[in-house]
């Protein structure tokens, strides 16, 4: 093999196991994981792959446990999704990106609040 020919295949190699790198370590690339709202006191959400979209499958604070999750939705690329305190107001978020290990939402409020939360992906 001339070296030409050994150059050529160096360089495809190392393309290759750089494209191996990056899809092995694509997780932040998805919303799927436990996501951390900043702005409560520990609440985490779980967002599943599901039907070639997302769907959030539960919304628990430690302080008071599982708040009941109403509703959730995958549609165009935006994850929407319901859930209710207990004994307290209901909100819903809606994604409005994802930058690696954050996740922007807006949210709304069953008592007339609303606001943006950034969430943050938990290990």
């Amino acid at each position: 093999m001339n070296a030409r020919n050994k150059i050529w295949l160096a360089v495809v190699a190392i393309v290759l196991v750089a494209a191996t790198i990056a899809c092995s370590t694509s997780s932040s690339s998805t919303m799927a994981g436990k996501w951390l709202d900043p702005d409560t006191s520990g609440t985490i959400t779980t967002i599943e792959a599901q039907g070639g979209g997302f769907a959030v499958v539960s919304v628990i604070n430690p302080d008071r446990g599982g708040n009941e999750l109403t509703q959730t939705n995958w549609s165009n690329g935006v994850l929407t999704w319901t859930y209710c305190i207990p004994n307290g107001n209901c909100i819903t978020s809606v994604t409005t990106g994802l930058r690696g290990d954050l996740l922007d939402t807006t949210w709304t409020s069953d008592n007339g609040g609303s606001g943006t939360t950034t969430f943050e992906r938990q290990p």
